[in-house]
């Protein structure tokens, strides 16, 4: 009988020991399930489902699971669930929404975390840049994979055969490809990499293993994008001089300063 009590004991302990984790950013999380495999850290390249809430409301509930409250369904943002397409980036505070990096470091792979973001300014960049000021943010995300990721490096190229177009991209092309040039119109599917002048990295869709595919000449890239890949054929590699007229312009955009030229090594896998 004392056994039983005790064991009693120690199930309602461990029942209420659970508590949100918060970090020094204000950022917290909430283990739901503990995963069982590999677990993430910074700078790891990871893959993982999740769903987003905007917090307009009841954040004392917050922890709770809003998969199964109906009444929270208008504060989803964004799901993977729906296509079930997972998302895979690099933990490095750049590639998704600032703060969920740090609330999934630690996470091991199977597991599901909730972790919540605090209100904040116009912060996010890379796949969720588009997002405006919000009140907070809450992630459930569900990891799927986590390892080191292959390290992008600047190609080497013989810049004594720069060529310039008339809107001032400069250019060369490192290795020739088959078939004809990239025209408008073409789906083209590409790997890059890209550095400001002074070698910082800034995105590489190498170390994500995720090639990025879009339709040429219907303003889905940047301008320098778009002139310089009808330079190109399949197979082909180049490194692009891109200034800031053809590229972001007098906007911050993450690690690339406003007015920046910016470089990109860009391989050609594949046109349709």
């Amino acid at each position: 009988m004392k056994k039983i009590i005790v064991l009693m004991l120690l199930l309602l302990i461990a029942g209420c020991s659970k508590k949100p984790v918060t970090l020094k950013s204000g950022v917290k999380y909430e283990d739901d399930t503990v995963g069982t495999g590999t677990e993430a850290k910074l700078g790891d390249l990871v893959s993982f489902q999740f769903t987003g809430w905007v917090i307009m409301k009841d954040s004392a509930e917050v922890f709770k699971d809003w998969n199964k409250d109906s009444t929270k369904m208008g504060y989803i943002f964004a799901s993977t669930k729906l296509k079930n397409v997972p998302i895979k980036v690099l933990l490095d505070g750049q590639s998704f929404i600032k703060g969920s990096d740090e609330g999934i470091v630690g996470m091991k792979v199977g597991g599901t975390r909730t972790i919540v973001l605090p209100p904040s300014a116009p912060n996010t960049h890379g796949q969720m840049d588009m997002m405006p000021p919000h009140p907070g943010l809450k992630l459930q995300v569900k990891l799927l994979s986590a390892k080191q990721p292959t390290i992008a490096k600047p190609w080497t190229a013989d810049t004594t055969k720069l060529s310039v177009t008339k809107d001032g991209l400069r250019y060369v092309i490192i290795q020739q490809g088959t078939g004809p040039n990239v025209a408008d119109g073409n789906f083209v599917t590409v790997n890059y990499s890209g550095y400001l002048l002074n070698g910082d990295k800034f995105d590489s869709s190498v170390e994500r293993e995720t090639p990025f595919t879009f339709r040429v000449g219907y303003k889905a890239v940047l301008d320098g994008w778009d002139e310089g890949v009808k330079l190109l054929n399949k197979g082909a590699k180049a490194k692009f001089f891109i200034p800031a007229s053809l590229a972001f312009g007098p906007r911050q955009v993450g690690k690339i300063p406003p007015n920046s030229t910016v470089v990109f090594d860009i391989e050609i896998l594949d046109v349709k």
